[in-house]
């Protein structure tokens, strides 16, 4: 049910931005002429939500007819990969800066079980979509993904030049957080290093998902920052298990290490809880205990953390 409801929605959008967005209406065209294009903003850009509870999700892309007049025949739209639209994004974009340069999805990642879309004349709408599996699991929240394509041919009707292209980009979505915006927690709690005294600490924290039942933190309340060798340095993987115990482990074992507080129970490193609040929403809970250290530093940094954030369901999706 879930899958039919965000399709429909996906449609919705397809059409409403599809109707406007295919051609720059001239009025000195021919009343009826019909154009082909692909939905997209003006990056060439549409997006899909990919809910890595999910071993595979499908998203679409959306091809629409535009023109005053409703096709007349059925029309086949023939798709193909397109490397060349991805490297044409990046370069406009990042130019020689190659380090931020977006990436094309491999297909091991995905499916796409038709590269072929049929515009219907005996259906009402003037747009009709393209599946594609994907399977998000495996994905670095760091990376931006793209599977570039473009139209190959159409049995009737021109194409729009401009938009005969997209860059399908995959986000990825966990209970905890996304990567298509910042999952920001309110955490405030105490912070102490070895031999000094307890401190008062307030942060917002973000978190990154990774997979069905786990997410990246920075380490303490050290604020989020998109340097790599910082990600390395700081990250921490957070599991959510089936009793809403909490373990962690390094992001990289390199770097730092993690270590329960209490010694007798060495799996543990918090809780996680939900609750209702006002207004339908739900709130994240998070009871952080655990010290760090980075990799060659003898001092250990306790850190106790109550991390919340309030959302509604269909952010979460629960």
């Amino acid at each position: 049910m879930k899958t039919i409801i965000k399709k429909a929605g996906i449609l919705y959008m397809a059409l409403s931005f599809g109707l406007t967005s295919c051609e720059t209406f001239d009025f000195g065209q021919e009343m009826g002429q019909k154009v082909i294009c692909i939905i997209s903003d003006d990056d060439l850009v549409f997006t899909g939500m990919h809910d890595l509870n999910e071993p595979e999700s499908t998203g679409y892309i959306s091809v629409n007819c535009g023109g005053s007049l409703h096709i007349d025949r059925d029309v086949e739209v023939v798709m193909e990969y397109s490397p060349e639209v991805l490297a044409q994004y990046n370069k406009s974009k990042y130019d020689i800066d190659e380090e931020k340069y977006a990436k094309e999805l491999d297909s091991r990642y995905y499916t796409i079980p038709e590269m072929r879309v049929t515009l219907k004349a005996s259906s009402a709408d003037t747009y009709d979509t393209m599946p594609i599996r994907v399977r998000p699991e495996g994905l670095s929240p760091d990376s931006i993904y793209f599977i570039p394509l473009r139209i190959r041919s159409v049995s009737a009707y021109s194409v729009n030049p401009d938009k005969s292209q997209v860059l399908y980009r995959v986000y990825m979505k966990n209970l905890y957080a996304r990567s298509d915006e910042a999952s920001i927690y309110n955490a405030t709690g105490t912070t102490r290093k070895d031999g000094e005294n307890e401190v008062e600490a307030a942060a917002s924290q973000t978190f990154h998902p990774l997979t069905k039942n786990t997410f990246r933190i920075f380490a303490g309340i050290k604020g989020y920052e998109t340097d790599a060798d910082v990600i390395r340095k700081n990250g921490i993987i957070v599991q959510v298990n089936e009793d809403h115990s909490l373990t962690m482990r390094p992001y990289d074992e390199d770097s730092i290490e993690v270590a329960p507080v209490d010694a007798s129970r060495p799996d543990y490193y918090g809780e996680y809880s939900l609750s209702e609040v006002y207004g339908g929403k739900k709130r994240q809970r998070f009871d952080f205990k655990y010290k760090y250290r980075f990799k060659g530093d003898t001092q250990w940094e306790t850190v106790n953390l109550r991390s919340l954030r309030s959302v509604t369901l269909d952010l979460i999706d629960e």
